[in-house]
């Protein structure tokens, strides 16, 4: 049943895979919506019965299936959670989508040219649906102050430029599967770290594009650099590494008009303004897994008040479509 088809009942959401991101993120956010009676997991789906059986006891009306088919049928849920390794997710999407039911589907999505054409169908064959991606770094407050100040010079056609940097030593070590050591066939580095930041750029301008993007290192020790064309006249360039020696994140937007300069490196937030550095003030940190996890509770309060609005699951698809074109771009440029 299609969730804007809800009249005043909690969402009924099935989650698929039970690795680290849905133990750390997804069932504490709807831990937390369950308790306010907004959901209810209705079912989880893994092939490690002892996965299934923990998540059970936390949630003793939610069901435990091994095949996500069979989770869908007898669930009958409106959205389904998917946070399998990437490879699977256009299956497990397809399989949402042909009963009517929503998905929000973990990154990364557009893995190849063909499966950005997929994905586009499955689009165009259920407009009803919302196909939303997890990209919540969208929701820490100093990404949404230094995106005020990104978004004016768009709309101002100035020149500007935003450069996002990410060192990790190796891939997360808490990390249920090894996807993202394998580039080859579930993204590595690029669909780990750097579509964050594409999905970034892509609420700035969603016409925004890839012009340039360079790969190299074995995986789980990959460094990757994209360049990105934003609006009219800003560059926008994303540098990642599993080859680094400390876990660090650093955001700098430059407003070249206005002389305007904001870092948000770590925990703290610098504005330099007419070459006057304000005080350094402590913010929150993208390097902190505590502080990314954090994010999908206002995440998830979104969806759940706007999975009704036809526009807002619109614009939410078309955010979906947009950012996987450009991972698949920069994956077909860095080989």
């Amino acid at each position: 049943m299609p969730a804007d088809d809800r009249r005043g009942e909690a969402l009924r959401i099935a989650l698929v895979g039970i690795g680290s991101a849905a133990t750390r993120a997804h069932l504490p956010a709807l831990r937390d919506a369950e308790a306010s009676g907004a959901v209810q997991l209705v079912g989880v789906c893994d092939p490690d019965g002892a996965r299934r059986e923990a998540v059970i006891a936390a949630h003793p009306n939610t069901a435990g299936f091994a095949d996500n088919d069979a989770m869908l049928e007898a669930t009958a849920p409106h959205l389904l959670v998917i946070a399998t390794p990437p490879s699977a997710h256009l299956g497990e999407m397809a399989a949402a989508a042909e009963r009517g039911v929503h998905v929000l589907c973990e990154k990364p999505l557009g893995l190849s040219d063909a499966d950005v054409a997929a994905l586009r169908a499955l689009a165009r064959e259920h407009p009803e649906l919302a196909l939303a991606t997890v990209h919540q770094y969208r929701f820490a407050t100093p990404w949404r102050w230094m995106a005020r100040a990104a978004a004016g010079a768009v709309d101002g056609g100035e020149p500007f430029s935003l450069h996002a940097d990410v060192e990790r030593p190796g891939t997360d070590p808490l990390s249920a599967g090894g996807w993202r050591a394998d580039p080859e066939h579930e993204g590595g580095i690029l669909g780990d770290h750097a579509v964050h930041y594409l999905a970034l750029f892509a609420l700035l301008d969603p016409g925004c594009a890839v012009v340039a993007c360079h790969r190299e290192g074995p995986g789980g020790r990959e460094v990757a650099s994209v360049e990105v064309r934003i609006g009219s006249a800003g560059t926008g360039r994303i540098e990642v590494s599993y080859a680094g020696s400390r876990r660090a994140n650093v955001i700098r937007l430059e407003r070249r008009a206005q002389c305007l300069q904001m870092d948000w490196a770590d925990a703290t937030l610098t504005v330099v303004h007419d070459g006057m550095p304000s005080r350094p003030r402590t913010a929150v940190s993208l390097s902190d897994r505590a502080v990314v996890n954090a994010l999908y509770a206002p995440m998830y309060d979104e969806l759940i008040a706007h999975l009704r609005d036809r526009s807002w699951r619109m614009q939410t698809t078309a955010h979906t479509l947009g950012v996987a074109a450009l991972l698949a771009d920069a994956i077909r440029l860095a080989r």
